[in-house]
């Protein structure tokens, strides 16, 4: 094997049991939530500074536009009206079903490879009603 297949190789294994210890392990749900908490810190001293900025001007700086403010009001109008026209969920019905009959004795066909099925020869082999319960959101 030459160094570039080892190389892909080596990024394929690498990748999937990074992704094995992201998703699938204790260390890995530490890890995103250690993820977060630092993101949100990150996040709330930038405002915290430009607050800073914004209310303490430096003398002999051009003036700071307040454009994050204009932002944060459009984020905040955005999101109200979004919840506002969210789709309201009904309640969901019970499904009536009707099962097809089969008659007692038909053989089952077996096909092998690709074939045509006619329409006549449609076959049940068995029915089975999945999900009495109605779906909740």
């Amino acid at each position: 094997m030459g160094l570039i297949a080892r190389t892909r190789h080596a990024r394929y294994v690498y990748g999937w049991r990074l992704r094995y210890w992201w998703m699938d392990t204790r260390s890995g749900d530490r890890a995103r939530v250690i993820g977060f908490c630092l993101a949100v810190m990150v996040a709330i001293i930038q405002f915290i500074q430009m607050a800073l900025v914004a209310m303490f001007p430096t003398p002999g700086a051009p003036a700071k536009a307040y454009w994050w403010i204009v932002q944060l009001v459009i984020m905040i109008v955005a999101v109200a009206v979004a919840y506002a026209m969210r789709p309201k969920p009904q309640n969901a019905q019970e499904r009536k079903v009707d099962p097809p009959t089969v008659e007692d004795g038909t053989a089952v066909k077996d096909y092998f490879g690709t074939c045509w099925i006619e329409h006549e020869d449609n076959f049940l082999l068995a029915w089975k009603v999945v999900g009495q319960d109605p779906i909740r959101r």
